[in-house]
């Protein structure tokens, strides 16, 4: 592989301040091309924005993650909205999750329609996180409508029922490198029959970190957003073609979803 795309990371999160740089560096070094780097509430989205302003590779994403929906400062969507409004830009992280206990559900599907809404009328890309929750969010999504640009359930690890009706709404779907750890096959096994056409991978770092065996870098505690080799590596394995062709087409779907020219 000459160059990768990471649909999904957290690379502004605090966790991985003491190994940023090296992080960076191996991105450049494997040959990432771009990366989706999500902000999760108003408190990050200026880390967003550093980062994609120092680093072409980066593209910014601003949302309001499920976990983070209490206590927004009153302005909280006009600040998004002039964010959203420079171009170049992915709505994300946004959605809703039913794991998580003592988040008032209300209140994430209040702030996640909001944004939603944001992205429909500016016809952005959107990633949406649904953990514990596909179900609802099927239903969100078709009587609330989507951006013609398409969107992603990143991670997904819903029932494999749900995949043609989340499609039929433009849905493309990411594998995380936990998602390569023994214990977790039902989790890739969905990733084995989706349409080629429909498939992006992520890093989700500094989270959802792979196998231990796998893992090249040195904090074993956090995902390294250089794993996102592991992550082409195994859905080419899972589909039983070479690392080049599954490279092409997660290649071609990410342009395809973010809207960006092919290098």
């Amino acid at each position: 592989m000459s160059r990768y795309f990471d649909a999904h990371n957290h690379l502004q999160d605090e966790r991985l301040d003491t190994i940023r740089g090296i992080a960076i560096g191996e991105c450049l070094r494997i040959g990432v091309e771009r990366c989706v780097v999500n902000g999760t509430s108003p408190k990050d989205w200026a880390r967003v924005r550093k980062l994609a302003e120092s680093y072409s590779f980066v593209l910014p994403a601003y949302g309001v993650h499920p976990w983070y929906v209490e206590g927004l400062p009153p302005t909280w969507l006009e600040e998004l909205t002039s964010l959203l409004c420079g171009g170049g830009c992915v709505v994300g992280e946004i959605g809703i999750d039913h794991w998580k206990d003592g988040i008032d559900r209300n209140l994430q599907e209040e702030v996640f329609l909001k944004q939603l809404s944001v992205a429909c009328e500016r016809n952005l890309p959107v990633t949406i996180h649904g953990l514990k929750a596909w179900d609802r969010l099927l239903q969100l999504l078709k009587a609330h409508g989507v951006p013609r640009a398409g969107f992603l359930l990143h991670s997904y690890s819903g029932p494999s029922s749900l995949v043609d009706l989340f499609i039929d709404l433009g849905a493309y779907f990411s594998c995380a490198p936990s998602f390569l750890t023994p214990g977790r096959e039902k989790k890739i096994e969905i990733f084995r029959d989706l349409p080629l056409d429909r498939i992006l991978a992520e890093t989700d770092s500094p989270d959802q970190r792979p196998p231990r065996e796998l893992d090249h870098y040195a904090d074993a505690t956090l995902n390294h957003p250089g794993n996102i080799k592991l992550v082409y590596d195994g859905l080419a394995k899972l589909r039983q073609i070479s690392v080049s062709e599954m490279g092409q087409h997660l290649d071609d779907n990410f342009l395809r979803l973010f809207r960006q020219k092919g290098g």
